[in-house]
C-alpha cells in the first residue's frame, strides 16, 4: 500500500511540475506566431489533449480486450475509467479548437472539415459509451456490451487524426508537413505540454481505479451486512 502511494505521489509531483514548465513556455518561452499571434499559443494545450484523449480511447480498447479474453472485471473497470477521463480531454480539445478556429477562421466551427467532424463523431461514441453504462445493469452482462462498444469506437481514433491527412481540408496538419513545420522552441513546448497532460491522465486513471475499487468494497460490505441481518 506505501508504494502506491509512493507512486501516486511521484505520478502527482510529475505531473504538476511538468504542467508549470508547459504554462511557462507555452506563454513566456515559445515566440509568437508570426500569422496567428498569440491565440496560436492554444495550440500546445490542443494537440496535449486531443493526444491525450486518443491514449485514454486506446487503453479502453486495451482494456475491452482483455475483458474478453478473461472475463476479469479490473480489466472492465480499467475500460470504463479511461474512456471517462478521454471524454474529459477530448472536450477540451474541441472548445481550445473551437477557440482557436474562432480567431484564425472567424467561426467557431466547420462542418464540412472532415476532422473537427471526425473528431465530434469520435466524442459522441464514447459519452454514448458512458451513457450505455450509465443505464445497463452491472455486472458481466454490462461489462460484455461495454466492451464490444469500446472496440468499435476506438476504430474513430485512427480516422480522427489522420482525417486531415486523408482529406485536405482547413484542419491544418502540424506534424510532419512543411505545411505545419514548427520552430525548436514551439516543438519543445509542444513535447512538453504532451507529457504533461500524461501525466495527468495517468494520475486521474489511478485515482478513478482507487475510487471504483472503494466503491466496490463498500458495495460488498453492503452486501455482507444484508445478509447477516436477513
Amino acid at each position: 500500500m506505501a508504494l502506491k502511494n509512493k507512486i501516486e505521489i511521484m505520478i502527482l509531483g510529475i505531473a504538476a511540475l511538468l504542467t508549470f514548465i508547459g504554462i511557462y513556455l507555452a506563454f513566456l518561452y515559445a515566440p509568437t506566431h508570426v500569422a496567428m499571434g498569440d491565440v496560436q499559443r492554444i495550440f500546445y494545450f490542443h494537440v496535449a489533449s486531443a493526444w491525450v484523449s486518443y491514449l485514454a480511447f486506446g487503453i479502453t480498447l486495451i482494456g475491452s480486450l482483455l475483458y474478453l479474453k478473461t472475463k476479469t472485471m479490473k480489466w472492465d473497470m480499467l475500460a470504463h475509467a479511461s474512456a471517462e477521463i478521454g471524454v474529459v480531454f477530448c472536450t477540451v480539445a474541441i472548445i481550445t479548437g473551437a477557440l482557436w478556429a474562432k480567431d484564425v477562421w472567424g467561426t467557431f466551427w466547420r462542418w464540412e472539415d472532415m476532422k473537427l467532424f471526425m473528431t465530434l463523431v469520435l466524442w459522441l461514441i464514447f459519452v454514448a459509451y458512458l451513457a450505455l453504462r450509465a443505464n445497463s445493469l452491472p455486472g458481466k452482462k454490462r461489462a460484455n456490451i461495454s466492451a464490444v462498444f469500446g472496440i468499435i469506437g476506438f476504430l474513430c481514433v485512427p480516422l480522427s487524426f489522420a482525417a486531415n491527412r486523408i482529406w485536405s481540408h482547413f484542419h491544418p496538419t502540424v506534424i510532419a508537413t512543411s505545411e505545419g513545420s514548427l520552430q525548436d522552441s514551439m516543438v519543445l513546448t509542444l513535447v512538453v505540454a504532451v507529457f504533461a497532460f500524461t501525466f495527468v491522465y495517468l494520475f486521474l486513471l489511478k485515482l478513478k481505479i482507487n475510487l471504483e475499487n472503494m466503491r466496490e468494497n463498500i458495495e460488498e460490505i453492503k452486501q455482507q451486512i444484508g445478509d447477516m441481518n436477513g
